[in-house]
């Protein structure tokens, strides 16, 4: 309550703030430190705007088998903050994470007691992983939105730090998706390493005999190199995990699994991840269980998640239901057909013969032809994904075959029956495939 000494501390001195934060931490103090008018390099400032804080907290507590008491989650509120860190195991056998990994039991577990607790209104997970096994993970994440959507209580996750392989299987099934500016998500897919003691053994004049029955026993055994047979096998059944993993990411967050797959298990960082459809929002990590405790207090509120709502939220507004102001307002000037196309055109090869491009065939052709990125957007993306082992891009060849799909003009004097020309063609391919008005 001391205000002389804030104001000494914050008026007249540089700040590292955030620009929006700003505005509302001086809105939120104008009246404590005498401040009649707020103005910014965008006008006035509302001098009404709420200081976001936590408001009531609790920690939910057990007494462990020690005779210690111990804190299972914290209740922010009404905000339950569901921990996943480090490491991911199958089953750790313990509830927290414990020594830099996170069980899918003790998540589950934790999660299904923060349901329980009758004022937890929401579960946000708090995520910082780079993924962990396979075994337990598809299940795991299919078990939290069916708990979530049984109980009736909104689940959001939270990459502040990372949410990637593994974890990004985990925050797919959350209902919302929040990232920092650094924070990272991805790498959908599937890594499997087998160790070759063979010519360390061979050196050390050490010979190992496998006695086995079944010819399959031993495949992948350390004491010898793989034989083709076996990591063609291998290989196939990795391939075949990512594409599950790809249809499980894809169903959750509403995309297309060949859009997951394009991607190529590369990692998204900050708004790069809400492009590619991978988050929702950016978000302040100081500020996500506010975020998250607004919109459950605000009656109505519509969440748009890509191409889903979420589950409870209102439709949108019909023409009939809209009001007068609006029925009124103008019509949107119509699109000329032939400068559409031509940018389009543009666009595409821009994407196709970027620099970024080579090596990365696979994600360009996804960029070009199934999103609206901008060709610096495409790029910085394609600079921040590997590059396919073998692969290079032929942008003439991919842009040529694009064209060569299209309808070609109609030069005849045809009357209504006459096909659209080349342009009136892309340009309505390029309506369905985005759902915009031409």
């Amino acid at each position: 309550m001391n205000y002389p000494q804030i104001a000494s501390r914050v008026l007249n001195t540089p700040l590292l703030l955030e620009p929006a934060y700003a505005r509302v931490f001086f809105s939120a103090l104008g009246s404590r430190l005498n401040i009649t008018e707020l103005k910014d390099e965008q006008g006035a400032i509302d001098m009404g705007q709420k200081l976001r804080v936590d408001a009531r907290t609790y920690n939910k507590t057990r007494t462990n088998s020690w005779g210690f008491e111990e804190i299972l989650f914290q209740v922010v509120d009404g905000i339950a903050l569901l921990d996943v860190k480090g490491t991911l195991a199958h089953k750790s056998g313990y509830l927290k994470p414990y020594s830099g990994m996170t069980g899918y039991d003790g998540i589950i577990n934790r999660f299904a007691m923060m349901l329980a607790e009758s004022d937890v209104k929401g579960v946000l997970m708090d995520m910082h992983t780079p993924g962990g096994e396979v075994s337990g993970c598809f299940d795991t994440a299919d078990r939290l939105r069916q708990l979530a959507q049984q109980a009736g209580k909104p689940l959001w996750a939270m990459a502040c730090d990372s949410a990637c392989s593994a974890g990004m299987a985990l925050a797919s099934a959350a209902d919302r998706r929040l990232i920092t500016q650094t924070g990272y998500v991805g790498s959908v897919g599937v890594v499997m390493a087998h160790a070759s003691y063979e010519n360390y053994l061979e050196q050390e004049g050490i010979k190992v005999t496998l006695i086995h029955s079944g010819a399959r026993k031993v495949d992948g055994n350390p004491y010898e190199d793989l034989p083709e047979e076996v990591l063609s096998r291998f290989q196939t059944d990795t391939d075949a995990l990512r594409q599950q993993f790809a249809e499980l990411v894809a169903r959750n967050l509403g995309i297309s699994s060949e859009a997951v797959l394009a991607t190529e298990a590369a990692v998204f960082r900050g708004q790069a991840a809400i492009d590619v459809g991978f988050a929702d929002a950016l978000v302040n990590g100081h500020e996500a269980v506010a975020e998250f405790s607004e919109y459950l207090s605000t009656p109505g509120r519509v969440t748009t998640l890509g191409v889903k709502r979420m589950a409870g939220d209102n439709p949108a507004p019909t023409a009939e239901a809209a009001p007068p102001a609006q029925a009124a307002s103008p019509a949107p000037a119509t699109i000329d057909a032939a400068a559409t196309a031509s940018a389009e055109r543009t666009r595409v090869q821009g994407i196709l013969q970027h620099a970024e491009a080579e090596g990365r065939g696979k994600l360009a052709n996804h960029l070009a032809f199934n999103t609206s990125m901008s060709v610096d957007e495409a790029g910085t993306m394609l600079a921040a994904a590997e590059k396919e082992q073998g692969a290079t891009l032929d942008a003439s060849t991919a842009l040529d075959k694009m064209m060569a799909n299209e309808e070609q003009p109609n030069l005849t004097s045809g009357g209504g029956d006459a096909k659209p020309n080349q342009a009136q063609a892309i340009v309505g391919n390029w309506a369905k495939a985005t759902g915009a008005k031409v």
